[in-house]
């Protein structure tokens, strides 16, 4: 009996040829029996018209000269070279013949230009060779739903990370604006509606090999679908979407997406950090930024005091209730009459928080008090308001703190050249947060428990990190000790040796320098550890969060998967070749293996 599996690669070649073979037969079949019909009955007379040969014989041409014959006529190739020359009754059905062949070719040809532009057929044709390429990858990937800028951002870190992808994305448009092609790795991209479950099917949604599903698209309800689609169709695979409206956010959560990303969310619990604790915030910056980015030295001060908000959207509306929480005194500025009038009516204790009026000109910025104000932010929809709001606000008060909210990709060089001390970009918090949910859960978990921690522990993290990277982009990685993942000291762990933290933390050249990097978390079952000793005992399962530099990570993975370079470290000979004590090892090490997986 032959199992699904072996079914499923016997029936994937049909599936990849069918589509674009029935086309082909469908639009070609007429032209194909023109030409047939023209060949058949140009032969048919050369064959049938007597010529005459060297000696003045009657003579026929055989099937092969007949077909040779038309061949290069119909082809205007014109060769003169035939066993005899022709009679004129010959010559006069050659000269049928060529018309006849030439004006059948080009009706043909004309079916196979109209085919190859057909909208219909180039999608089949994109489709099965998108089809192939996902049956090729049998390594885990990721299908990441949109190739916008959020999509673009989560792509480029998978693929550094050396992880597989694979893109869905209805506009053609993002393709190009958002260059694939010059990332690490390879990505198969379809042009689709991620919505439609067929097109995540053919993604590869239900292949075991599937990790995850990134709904990153610019519609919150295209990305419910996807999230829906997902949970159905693979609900062993983690789901991440983005999410701008609270209402469909809740949706989500309802059927138990994984993660739910609201940028303005995101900002406001970020741009919280950096009011009560700036130490904090420069630690998130430093773990959580993109590979390629500048890191700062110092955190960002901020004098207490009254801020001014312009606008009272989505993103105004997160970042006004942490100043409620921090209390601190902030003007609200907004000329729309919906927002004006939603505000005073969720917010009736606070009514004289918000003023109507615009925060683009001299006379509103006046009206909220810029003069008194220690910060502003323009976190309006439309780039050219806020970029206007803050260059006002710079030379009405040119040491205000500025946080300006960014919507468009393309006028990154004029926020640059504004000044603002703080740049949000919705996409670019979006694409964040996926990059460290889907590669490094473990540090959302450490963020989460330092954001409750006060500014001396912040400051103390900061000078242990700054002694580790220097000036350098720190890197962050999570370890979980598994025979798999560790085989080394799994197994030492096994064989009942003490391996501590410290034991990992080695150089495997040099044994008395310590790696570049620290640990930032130790996690066992429920309990946490954050800065853990260095003296703990690891066992099987723990996890633990580093930081550091990619080389010490590079070189603890010789001592997390080869045993002669742990017992290096551990000062402790290689073991005996005895029989026994590899017996010993081996009904110890598949103990722990059988403990690890029923935990």
């Amino acid at each position: 009996m032959m199992s699904n599996e072996e079914a499923e690669k016997l029936e994937a070649p049909n599936e990849i040829i069918n589509p674009v073979i029935s086309m082909i037969m469908s639009r070609m079949r007429a032209p194909l029996i023109i030409l047939i019909v023209v060949y058949a009955i140009s032969m048919m007379g050369l064959i049938m018209i007597p010529g005459v040969d060297d000696q003045g014989n009657p003579w026929h041409m055989s099937i092969f000269h007949a077909f040779y014959y038309v061949s290069f006529t119909a082809t205007t190739i014109g060769f003169g070279e035939i066993p005899y020359t022709l009679n004129d009754a010959q010559r006069l059905w050659v000269i049928c013949t060529i018309y006849m062949t030439v004006i059948a070719w080009l009706y043909a040809i004309g079916n196979i230009l109209g085919l190859v532009q057909d909208p219909v057929f180039k999608k089949a044709r994109n489709e099965n060779s998108f089809k192939h390429k996902v049956s090729k990858i049998h390594e885990p990937f990721y299908l990441v739903c949109g190739l916008g800028e959020t999509g673009y951002e989560v792509v480029k870190a998978l693929t550094n990370e050396h992880y597989r992808a694979i893109v869905i994305e209805n506009d053609p448009e993002s393709l190009l604006e958002n260059n694939i092609y010059d990332l690490r790795e390879h990505v198969p991209c379809l042009i689709a509606d991620a919505s439609v479950p067929k097109y995540l099917q053919m993604a590869g949604i239900s292949k075991k090999n599937c990790h995850g599903v990134i709904g990153a698209t610019a519609s919150d309800v295209t990305n419910l679908k996807i999230a829906l689609s997902s949970k159905l169709l693979h609900p062993e695979g983690k789901v991440v979407c983005r999410s701008d409206l609270l209402a469909f956010e809740q949706n989500m959560r309802s059927f138990n997406t994984d993660y739910v990303v609201n940028p303005y969310h995101t900002f406001a619990d970020i741009f919280s950090m950096l009011l009560h604790s700036p130490s904090l915030h420069l630690i998130f910056d430093w773990l959580t930024g993109a590979p390629d980015s500048q890191i700062t030295d110092e955190p960002l001060k901020i004098n207490y005091g009254r801020w001014i908000l312009c606008s009272y959207g989505r993103f105004g509306k997160a970042l006004y209730q942490k100043f409620l929480e921090h209390d601190v005194e902030v003007t609200i500025l907004d000329a729309d009459e919906e927002a004006f009038k939603n505000f005073k009516q969720n917010n009736i204790d606070q009514v004289e928080d918000i003023i109507s009026a615009s925060g683009i000109d001299e006379k509103s910025l006046n009206k909220a008090g810029i003069d008194t104000a220690v910060g502003i932010i323009a976190g309006g929809s439309d780039d050219s308001n806020n970029l206007s709001t803050i260059m006002t606000a710079r030379q009405m008060n040119p040491d205000i703190f500025v946080v300006a909210r960014q919507n468009l990709r393309d006028n990154s060089e004029l926020f640059d050249k504004v000044g603002a001390d703080v740049v949000m970009q919705p996409r670019e918090i979006t694409a964040r947060m996926i990059r460290l949910l889907f590669l490094n859960p473990m540090l959302c978990e450490f963020l989460k428990i330092a954001n409750k921690q006060e500014e001396e522990w912040s400051n103390v993290v900061i000078s242990r990190l700054s002694a580790v990277i220097g000036e350098s982009k720190p890197h962050v990685w999570t370890i979980k000790i598994s025979p798999k993942e560790t085989p080394a000291v799994f197994k030492a762990i096994a064989f009942g040796r003490d391996v501590t933290l410290n034991s990992i933390i080695m150089d495997p050249l040099s044994r008395t320098n310590k790696l570049e990097c620290i640990a930032l978390l130790f996690k066992r079952y429920d309990d946490h550890q954050m800065m853990p000793d260095e003296d703990i005992r690891l066992a099987d399962g723990d996890q633990i969060v580093f930081c550091g530099m990619r080389e010490a990570m590079n070189s603890m993975n010789w001592t997390l998967n080869i045993m002669t370079s742990l017992n290096y470290i551990m000062d402790i000979k290689d073991e005996p070749d005895s029989y026994l004590l590899k017996l010993l090892t081996r009904k110890k090490y598949k103990g722990g293996e059988r403990r690890n997986t029923s935990r």
